[in-house]
């Protein structure tokens, strides 16, 4: 759980997927975050932009954000590809 500035208790959820994410939602989370399909730590869990820009539009019906963890080393010939997802994700709907 994360605080944030008015002292309210925000619930942070790890959604592997799509399906994981929306649970998390239905079961109260205030926030999820996922990885997308490269520059994540669970490269295994790699998700589309497109089922990220679903999650983000059924967490946000419940006033719950989406965040999008990139939390691997970039090298500098991959920053252009980074800024390129980032962009992409946000336009998506992603917090």
């Amino acid at each position: 759980m994360a605080g944030n500035n008015d002292g309210k208790i925000e619930l942070l959820a790890p959604a592997k997927d799509l399906e994981t994410g929306v649970a998390a939602i239905n079961c109260g989370a205030d926030a999820v975050y996922i990885g997308a399909g490269s520059f994540g730590a669970r490269e295994s869990a790699a998700n589309s932009v497109a089922d990220i820009g679903r999650l983000a539009e059924y967490a946000h019906l419940y006033y719950a954000k989406v965040y999008v963890a990139t939390n691997t080393l970039l090298f500098d010939s991959e920053l252009a590809e980074a800024e390129e997802l980032i962009r992409k994700v946000w336009e998506a709907g992603v917090d």
